[in-house]
């Protein structure tokens, strides 16, 4: 639906946070894709929700972040590089191709290498069509879909993408949306999650139980559509509502990138993380040093689950199953050696070629 009140609007602090994301994934992305040993002959850029390129403060909106990623990272000689807005609000449409006009007033490709399309219409009825049109599919898409929260995001587009060589999405998805109209989104509401109601036993569950169970929910959708690796993390901004940031991908080193991307975010913003997998819940950057409790408790429960394990193996469980980083899992194992909680094999210091096991605890 078409925005409420004046156009452009205030930037949020999780907005600040996550176009930063935004920002240093694509300045990796690109390059990759376009000017790496393995580069394709082209790439689309895509958003479903695209707003007006500015917000009320000056400060840069998604779209021109993007362009800037490209325009900064590839030479100019490198492929094609496509891009598709899509926004319901004809105030939106209007103020991006400005915004986009007065950002580069010396366009940095040719149209042939850098073809842009804005379109006034919705994600769920025209930004399929205009990959169509812009004959993007067979060739790798990203597809940001960041819809303030509510993920009215088509799931024909996500299998579809998820079929698509090389494309990835990332779903900005607001969990108490459905648990505040679960009564009233019905049919409509089960269409976001694949087709499964599941979602709607939230009514039935506990407060602090929600948000995990629509984030689980969606997960298991975005698998459902062919998504093979996914990284989710939850946005806690100082004042409103917390927000989930979902990554989905059908490559390891995708994951990996966007995780870095994650944990080189301004700490300035004003916004916390959290993996919402942490039962209690706690900030990863309060300060400077990233905060690895969740991690270790994380990992505490991977070994009673699966008794003796490889630290490597470990770690690409932390890359592939939590927020972190596998270079923080040695780190995070270290509180567990020091009270005695944590056996390595063979004795000597945590290495990746360790085997460690959990202590029983009659015998800490």
């Amino acid at each position: 639906m078409p925005v409420k009140g004046e156009v452009p609007w205030a930037c949020a602090p999780h907005t600040g946070a996550k176009h930063d994301i935004y920002q240093r994934y694509l300045e990796r992305w690109f390059p990759i894709l376009l000017a790496g040993s393995n580069a394709y002959p082209s790439v689309t850029y895509a958003e479903g929700f695209s707003g007006p390129g500015v917000y009320k403060g000056g400060e840069p909106g998604s779209p021109v972040i993007a362009m800037k990623a490209l325009v900064t990272k590839v030479p100019k000689t490198k492929g094609i590089a496509r891009f598709a807005f899509i926004d319901d609000d004809e105030r939106c449409v209007d103020m991006l191709g400005t915004t986009l006009t007065k950002t580069f007033p010396e366009r940095p490709r040719t149209d042939a290498a850098m073809p842009v399309k804005i379109v006034k219409g919705t994600c769920a009825t025209h930004l399929e069509a205009t990959l169509d049109e812009m004959r993007a599919w067979g060739q790798p898409i990203f597809a940001n879909l960041d819809s303030w929260g509510n993920a009215p995001v088509p799931y024909r587009l996500l299998r579809r993408l998820a079929g698509n060589i090389s494309s990835e999405v990332i779903v900005t998805l607001f969990p108490q949306h459905f648990v505040r109209f679960v009564s009233d989104l019905g049919e409509a509401g089960d269409a976001v999650f694949g087709g499964d109601p599941t979602w709607r036993t939230v009514a039935d569950l506990a407060p602090e139980a929600k948000s995990r169970h629509i984030l689980t929910c969606y997960r298991q959708a975005l698998r459902a559509a062919g998504f093979p690796y996914l990284l989710d993390f939850e946005l806690i901004p100082r004042k409103g509502q917390p927000l989930y940031l979902i990554f989905g991908t059908g490559h390891r080193l995708g994951v990996q990138k966007m995780k870095d991307s994650l944990w080189e975010v301004d700490r300035a913003q004003g916004v916390g993380f959290r993996d919402p997998r942490d039962e209690q819940a706690e900030t990863l950057f309060d300060i400077d040093e990233p905060q690895l409790g969740p991690l270790t408790r994380l990992l505490t429960q991977r070994l009673r689950n699966s008794g003796p394990v490889r630290v490597e193996d470990l770690r690409q469980f932390a890359l592939l199953e939590t927020v972190y980083r596998p270079e923080h899992v040695i780190r995070a194992l270290k509180p567990l050696v020091d009270r005695n909680a944590l056996s390595v094999e063979g004795g000597g210091a945590l290495r990746r070629t360790s085997i460690v096991s959990l202590v029983p605890a009659s015998a800490v």
